[in-house]
């Protein structure tokens, strides 16, 4: 076999440890007949990086040809920790060695390959490898667009070849086969699950790849058949959460393709099975390579998302209906797929204003493109903050109240029951808002953004979420008391007109919580560590977008805040449903 040395590190390193023990010992042949004593022979020690696939091969290849002989395996610190127990590995290495393993019924595709190549030695092709292809099956999930991995088949005997099936069910990426490869893209029109439950026992080098593409949809990953993940180049279950490489070849395509930061230096360990995918992917809207090493090889058309701003304000046409009217004619004449919804009082976030501006108040960027393509709506964060130095009594309390709201806001979205958003910032599919738009309720004047949510779940569109700084937009606390109960019976009045199960279980659990209070303090025991604790998680998460009156937010405004509470509640009930609903 001829090797180069843009091949990947797993096959330099067993080609050059085979090599090493030729030149030493001689060929398998001339050992078998003249086996080792003990003592006898020059060692050789042979180093294998951190190279399971070389240890095991070469167990059982030193076993079988040069029984006895003086040869020691050693490597990094983690392949030395690695379970010894035999692997598919190993039965892959005895098989091509002549030893007679029985078939198995339920037998691991990677066994079954082996036994092919056994069969058909010399004359076997190198196949692309569909473990390494299941980075761009990530890469397209997230990022959208439309990418051709050459050389890959869909008639294989690699386990791994189910990717294509797992992406197309779980994650909206098509594969069409054609002469050159695989050409995959990602399918917008489909309604994607808020969670997948997936076996990894027979597919373990997927997980990586999986576990981020869920991540970054916000899709809740139930996976099992996991245990063999914690002995592999790293303890990928604990790499995933934490989001680090350490010195794993999949976990460093992983987090690449999900658009996680990996260091230059973090990424030699990619050599070990795939070397030319970082520069691939850093070319990915122009790259087009020719493979030899079974590697897929990519060429990329990746496009960009475009987005229409919009804040509508009352008084925006000359109409006098209101917001609503406003946000629908604005709507109605937008050209581009997705709307970036904002109110007018607010500080846009970095991600509306760093954008590429674009004629008619268009931008175009791509952070948001993965989650916007398998979206309706797309939930985004918001902070409230003081213009003053030093907030006011009734601004503190409007923070601690708007950080409690935010967390659980963000958290129930994500577990895909959203109960809450706001249209001071919002991203929306054009054509499902003017599929919901019958269901908006316009002769409320507010909740364009409530009501819009609930249509969106009505209609089956996907709810996400960006929780992340670039996207996080400031709101400012009324200033008075007055305005305060106002805006908030404006917020209550709506809550009849609510018909999501989801919402109506949250607003019922709150209200009747509150009012509990009032009847029986010692509720506050439970209470308060919920409450207080939501408000601790967004004020922690908060002091990584914008360090600025982090400490405003302590216990005792939460304390005040929390026997309050109920007060408020009961007044913005009856005011909300009695008042009169106008501009």
């Amino acid at each position: 076999m001829r090797v180069s040395s843009d091949m990947p590190d797993d096959v330099l390193v067993l080609h050059d440890a085979l090599q090493q023990i030729r030149d030493t010992f001689g060929t398998p042949n001339e050992r078998i007949s003249h086996p080792f004593t003990e003592g006898q022979g020059v060692g050789l020690s042979l180093y294998l990086k951190n190279c399971g696939t070389a240890l095991r091969f070469l167990q059982v290849h030193i076993a079988k040809c040069y029984p006895g002989a003086p040869i020691t395996l050693t490597g990094d610190p983690r392949l030395m920790e690695r379970d010894g127990a035999p692997t598919t590995q190993t039965t892959s290495a005895l098989i091509l060695h002549g030893e007679p393993i029985p078939v198995s019924e339920n037998e691991s595709p990677y066994i079954t390959m082996s036994r092919r190549v056994a069969e058909s030695y010399p004359n076997v092709s190198i196949e692309t490898d569909w473990s390494a292809a299941a980075f761009w099956y990530e890469y397209v999930a997230i990022h959208g667009g439309e990418l051709l991995l050459e050389g890959l088949q869909p008639d294989t005997l690699q386990g791994d070849r189910i990717v294509a099936d797992l992406y197309a069910k779980y994650f909206g990426v098509q594969t069409e086969f054609v002469p050159e490869g695989a050409l995959i893209h990602h399918t917008s029109n489909i309604k994607h699950q808020t969670s997948v439950s997936l076996n990894f026992e027979r597919i373990p080098d997927l997980y990586p790849a999986v576990a981020l593409t869920c991540e970054k949809l916000s899709i809740d990953l139930i996976a099992t058949g996991t245990d063999r993940l914690r002995h592999k180049e790293s303890d990928r279950i604990e790499a995933v959460r934490l989001h680090e490489v350490r010195n794993d070849h999949r976990m460093a395509m992983a987090l690449l393709a999900a658009d996680f930061p990996v260091a230059e230096s973090e990424q030699s360990c990619i050599a070990k099975s795939y070397p030319q995918f970082p520069e691939i992917y850093s070319r990915i809207t122009t790259v087009e390579r020719r493979s030899t090493d079974g590697q897929p090889t990519v060429k990329a058309n990746v496009s960009t998302l475009s987005v229409t701003h919009i804040t509508p304000k009352r008084g925006v046409n000359d109409d006098n209906l209101g917001k609503k009217h406003a946000l629908s004619k604005l709507i109605h004449a937008a050209t581009t797929e997705y709307v970036w919804l904002h109110d007018d009082d607010v500080i846009l976030p970095p991600a509306a204003t760093e954008s590429v501006c674009q004629p008619e108040g268009r931008s175009v960027f791509c952070q948001p493109k993965a989650v916007c393509q398998h979206s309706g709506l797309v939930i985004l964060p918001l902070k409230m903050e003081s213009e003053s130095d030093e907030p006011s009594l009734l601004e503190k309390l409007q923070i601690a109240e708007y950080a409690a709201i935010q967390e659980l806001t963000m958290r129930t979205a994500k577990r895909g029951h959203a109960v809450m958003c706001s249209g001071a910032n919002l991203i929306v599919r054009r054509e499902a808002w003017l599929a919901c738009e019958p269901d908006l309720h316009p002769e409320i004047p507010s909740g364009d953004d409530m009501f819009l949510l609930e249509a969106m779940k009505k209609c089956g569109y996907k709810i996400s979420v960006i929780d992340e700084p670039d996207f996080t937009a400031v709101v400012r606390p009324q200033t008075t008391w007055r305005a305060f109960f106002r805006q908030r019976m404006r917020w209550a009045g709506k809550a009849p007109k609510y018909t999501d199960p989801d919402i109506l279980r949250c607003g019922a659990f709150i209200v009747a919580a509150n009012l509990l209070q009032l009847f029986c303090p010692l509720i506050l025991l439970i209470k308060f560590p919920i409450e207080y604790s939501l408000i601790r998680r967004r004020q922690m998460r908060e002091h990584k977008i914008i360090n600025y009156q982090l400490s405003i937010i302590n216990f005792s405004i939460a304390s005040l805040l929390e026997l309050l509470y109920p007060f408020y509640i009961l007044l913005s009930l009856l005011g909300g449903l009695f008042r009169q609903k106008k501009w």
